[in-house]
């Protein structure tokens, strides 16, 4: 099943069954096949979501992913980059060093970032404070930092 949320900087769907959010889609040509009977879980998910691109804080229910999607070290790299606060940024090499491996390896783990928005992959920057690719696109990523502060 799907929801699609339609914001002014971006177009989301995303997949869930009665339980866990599946994964969360930035890109991508979606069709309209929309759900009906959003569990509410969801719906308040996608509220955070919306609220979150409109420059508020907001905390995610991480319990509600369905995080089995990942390998075990990209499950490593999210898990601290859920930890990163708002208006907080970290490295890509910092990264790598709390969660193991390469800056490199870090980031194609975000790259693959199945709950892009709801795991803050954004605040994930270059060492020379540049912001570095996103699955949204690199300008969608400089708004969500200068939204929380963090440029």
């Amino acid at each position: 099943m799907r929801i699609r949320l339609d914001h002014p900087l971006v177009n989301a769907v995303i997949r869930f069954d009665g339980e866990r959010i599946l994964g969360v889609s930035l890109s991508g040509d979606h069709d309209d096949r929309i759900s009906e009977g959003v569990p509410g879980f969801v719906r308040e998910t996608v509220l955070k979501m919306e609220r979150l691109l409109d420059g508020e804080m907001v905390e995610f229910d991480l319990s509600r992913l369905d995080l089995s999607v990942c390998t075990p070290y990209q499950l490593r790299v999210l898990l601290v980059v859920s930890g990163i606060p708002w208006g907080s940024t970290m490295s890509y090499g910092e990264l790598a060093e709390a969660a193991g491996g390469s800056p490199r390896s870090a980031g194609s783990a975000l790259a693959a970032n199945p709950f892009p928005i709801i795991i803050p992959c954004h605040r994930v920057i270059r060492s020379d404070g540049s912001p570095g690719g996103y699955q949204g696109g690199t300008e969608l990523k400089r708004i969500l930092l200068k939204n929380e502060g963090a440029l």
